[in-house]
């Protein structure tokens, strides 16, 4: 008898997820007017994007394990308390822009609990065929809300000030740790012991030593990396080599948008039918037809955003499925997977992006070569992956 599937915990998976997306996606638009009204350089602004990522990267690896010991719930309110203290911080002490940058610190220490928990708690509540499935909503949460945080962003700021930015933030991290407290059932029943750092340590090093995880992680790295990639690139060829304005890319962009929708929704429909061993390895195919088509396309932007499409089409098949893989063995160290799954996963897409752009990223050819050598390296990874053996989590 087929199991029914439950809604209830993945859509609070996707309200966690949607936390540490929008504390970051929501502030973009807002830098150059905090700038202005603190008479500092924009790069100097920048500091509250990149001091946000210091608490909420490294956090991750805490949060994993400690969750695995105490419980998801527990340790999920006392980390999103600690991001409402960031963002009281902020809002209180709005004329000061040193106490800004020490609250985003506090606001990404806190909400680096909600990468983990999201995956962790989705292991915990869904096996078998119904894992991708709940993961390629979470998936699909993750990559839309960068896309569509920076617009809610851009209209607060234009119309009430960057300061309701932080309010509106405040208020939605509030809504949802009481809707949390309220119905979010422990799903981590096996309580034990929180471990040394030693053994926290020893826990990520056999994480990085096994052959199964990293084959699959280095897919799912390797993919955020194209969509953080061309995310960052594509504004620039549109808006200052086409000569768009913001708004009119802002419409282009729901092209992409909608093909990571339309991925997400394929990989539910083609996983059950041909199963997920063959349903990731058409993802490196859809990748190299857009990176020839990026590759050989006029400078046009239909025909850069039919390349974008393909590409994201192959993102959206793909991060479900690797997540699946990564998550499915480790039901007793869901925490610990998801949190090095997670926080490798935004490491590597920031050193990515950040080295392609200072090697002189800037044409949509040289980002098809990238999407085409990305592809090989996802092929490989999938083969390696399903001949290597499943660890015993």
């Amino acid at each position: 008898m087929t199991q029914l599937f439950r809604k209830k915990p993945i859509f609070l998976a996707c309200l966690i997820i949607s936390i540490g997306q929008l504390s970051m996606g929501l502030v973009f638009p807002s830098l150059p007017w905090i700038a202005k009204d603190f008479s500092i350089t924009l790069d100097q602004a920048q500091l509250l994007v990149g001091i946000y990522l210091l608490g909420f990267g490294p956090s991750q690896f805490i949060y994993g394990p400690i969750s695995d010991a105490l419980g998801r719930k527990k340790v999920l309110l006392s980390g999103l308390l600690i991001a409402m203290l960031g963002l009281g911080a902020i809002i209180l002490y709005s004329n000061s822009f040193h106490a800004m940058v020490l609250g985003r610190f506090l606001q990404g220490l806190g909400t680096g609990c909600c990468a983990v928990l999201a995956r962790a708690s989705t292991r915990d509540s869904y096996t078998g065929s119904q894992l991708p499935t709940a993961l390629s909503y979470i998936a699909m949460v993750a990559s839309l809300t960068p896309l569509v945080a920076p617009v809610i962003g851009g209209f607060i700021n234009h119309y009430f000030g960057w300061g309701m930015v932080f309010i509106s933030l405040l208020c939605y991290v509030a809504v949802a740790w009481l809707v949390l407290m309220m119905n979010f059932k422990e799903t981590m029943l096996d309580k034990r012991k929180v471990p040394s750092v030693g053994s926290m340590i020893g826990q990520y090093k056999e994480l990085l030593g096994s052959r199964y995880f990293i084959s699959f992680s280095s897919i799912s790295w390797l993919n955020f990396s194209l969509v953080v990639t061309t995310v960052s690139l594509m504004p620039f060829i549109m808006q200052d080599q086409i000569g768009m304005t913001s708004d009119q890319y802002a419409l282009w962009a729901l092209i992409p948008t909608a093909g990571m929708l339309i991925g997400t929704s394929l990989s539910n429909r083609l996983r059950p039918a041909i199963g997920i061993h063959k349903t990731l390895r058409i993802t490196p195919f859809l990748q190299m037809i857009g990176a020839i088509w990026l590759i050989f396309c006029p400078l046009e932007p239909l025909w850069l955003m039919v390349g974008q499409l393909f590409m994201v089409l192959g993102n959206g098949l793909a991060l479900p499925c690797a997540q699946a893989m990564i998550m499915q063995p480790y039901g007793h160290k869901a925490g610990v997977a998801a949190a090095m799954s997670g926080g490798g996963q935004m490491i590597i897409s920031s050193i990515v992006s950040m080295g392609l752009m200072a090697l002189g990223l800037t044409q949509a050819w040289q980002l098809g070569c990238v999407i085409a050598l990305f592809s090989i390296i996802t092929y490989g990874n999938i083969y390696r992956g399903f001949k290597s053996e499943v660890p015993n989590g």
